[in-house]
């Protein structure tokens, strides 16, 4: 009985470490090797706008106007990200997201400008949406646009 145990255990033990050893080397489910790579401001802007048509039904002048605006709030928030990657205080993150977070309330202005209202209320939804995703990963508390959408 003992010998019956302790082999049972023993291969708990090995079926568990294989487990684990290929969780670590699988990707996650839906991720995919050009996603985890760093994307330039110019792909972020292209992948933005295509999210937005799926959700927000654009036509494609607003995906034009949309990937514009996304590129330019690309452009203007890189050196900040650039920034943010190297060691910081938390006053100076602090001071740096305030910047980032101009860039994207003139993005979300000129969005507004060619959305429809049906389109306005889906992307507000959207933020939302994206908002409680974020919440829910940490205590922190957002402001509304403390996150950065279609990014």
């Amino acid at each position: 009985m003992k010998k019956t145990i302790i082999a049972l255990a023993v291969m708990m033990g090995f079926n568990t470490a294989i487990k684990a050893q290929n969780l670590q080397t699988a990707p996650a489910a839906g991720t995919t090797q050009q996603s985890q790579a760093p994307q330039t401001p110019e792909e972020r802007a292209k992948r933005s706008a295509n999210h937005a048509e799926k959700k927000l039904g654009l036509t494609a002048q607003q995906k034009s106007d949309w990937e514009v605006a996304a590129l330019k709030r690309n452009m203007a928030n890189q050196p900040f990200h650039d920034q943010l990657k190297a060691a910081t205080t938390p006053e100076q993150r602090k001071e740096i997201h305030g910047q980032m977070k101009v860039n994207n309330q003139a993005f979300e202005s000129t969005v507004n400008g060619f959305l429809t209202a049906d389109q306005k209320t889906k992307f507000t939804a959207m933020k939302e949406e994206r908002k409680q995703h974020a919440m829910k990963g940490s205590n922190k508390k957002f402001e509304e646009s403390d996150v950065n959408y279609g990014e």
